[in-house]
């Protein structure tokens, strides 16, 4: 009977001890050391545009959120690459059946998102640049699992085209890479909303800065094919004289800097910092599809999604201009902060529309 009593104590001893190790996470059979992240975190697929991670742009920013958020919530990585746009529908079914929230990137998988995620009402979608648009309309809808991230471009465009303006108007005297033809241009992808809203901002207020001043815009019809937007830029620069190419145009756009550079003018990049590129490119009209992505996966891992989240604008720091060259004469940069303040101000709206 006493060596019972002994037994029975021993193993109230050892039960109890498990309980304390369990309760510590040392009964954790994963491996994981306790990253309670790794263990919970839903799954997060990204689907890129035709551009690929490597445009040098949004398709790249998005790449850089979704790590972020990768590193932060220890999901299994899913990237789906885009080779042509007959794949968008393919390739967001392949990303929904292998997650519980895709990230689409781009304006043109809006009619796709739409068909998908009606197939899939259980899985979440968000959608950069872009909303749900039944196929045949061109109206966004509102659906409960899509979440449209949208962005204020003409606020980003606005401050480039003010500051390119304000070099037209300080002239051959204090810059003396200008042509002199009071010209500057802009080189876009397609004739999408967020290239447009860019354009419409760069134009409208480089002529608040100088009505004279000449704003030429011509579209490669790509974003991927550099050759094509060169073609472009070098169309702007040798008919109108063009002083500065603003590229709208993703990695396409790299061909209209390439041109810009090689003709002894000046660039303007899109989207990221792309003065890295060329010593020639001024400043980079900002897009920071890395925030809106990251802050998309974080809500959706702590609970939070929502169809509706906010715009991304310069108010938020959603939208801006990078490091300006050397070559940025103090009153452009201080143009372009001055329009800057009037945006956050509300004293100055750039439009949606080019004029």
């Amino acid at each position: 009977m006493r060596r019972l009593g002994n037994l029975a104590t021993l193993a109230s001893l050892f039960t109890l001890f498990a309980m304390l190790v369990t309760a510590c996470g040392g009964g954790n059979p994963s491996g994981t050391g306790g990253n309670t992240n790794q263990k919970t975190a839903k799954k997060v697929a990204i689907v890129t545009d035709t551009g690929g991670l490597n445009d040098q742009g949004f398709n790249q920013l998005a790449y850089k959120g979704y790590k972020q958020a990768l590193s932060e919530f220890g999901f299994s990585e899913k990237v789906v690459q885009t080779q042509s746009q007959n794949d968008y529908v393919q390739n967001l079914t392949s990303a929904a059946q292998a997650a519980d929230l895709v990230i689409a990137v781009g304006f043109l998988m809006d009619t796709p998102i739409y068909q998908v995620a009606k197939q899939f009402p259980s899985k979440s979608f968000a959608i950069v640049d872009g909303c749900a648009v039944p196929a045949g309309q061109q109206d966004c809808v509102v659906l409960p699992n899509v979440a449209p991230l949208s962005f204020k471009e003409q606020e980003a465009g606005c401050l480039v085209g003010a500051m390119a303006a304000q070099m037209e108007v300080d002239g051959k005297s204090k810059i003396s890479r200008l042509l002199g033809k009071n010209t500057i241009g802009a080189v876009g992808g397609l004739s999408i909303p967020p290239v447009n809203r860019y354009i419409a901002g760069y134009k409208y207020c480089a002529q608040k800065v100088d009505p004279s001043v000449q704003v030429k815009v011509n579209y490669s019809q790509d974003f991927s094919a550099t050759a094509k937007c060169k073609d472009a830029a070098l169309t702007l620069i040798n008919q109108f004289q063009a002083d500065i190419i603003f590229q709208v145009a993703g990695g396409c756009g790299i061909g209209a800097l390439d041109a810009a550079d090689q003709k002894g003018v000046f660039g303007i990049g899109v989207d990221n910092d792309q003065g890295y590129i060329h010593s020639s490119v001024i400043t980079s009209a900002l897009k920071r599809v890395d925030t809106a992505v990251y802050l998309t996966i974080k809500n959706f891992q702590n609970g939070q999604y929502s169809n509706k989240p906010p715009v991304f604008n310069l108010a938020q720091d959603g939208v801006g201009y990078a490091t300006v060259s050397k070559d940025v004469p103090a009153d452009a940069k201080q143009k372009a902060d001055d329009f800057a303040k009037q945006i956050k101000d509300g004293t100055l709206t750039p439009p949606e529309n080019i004029s």
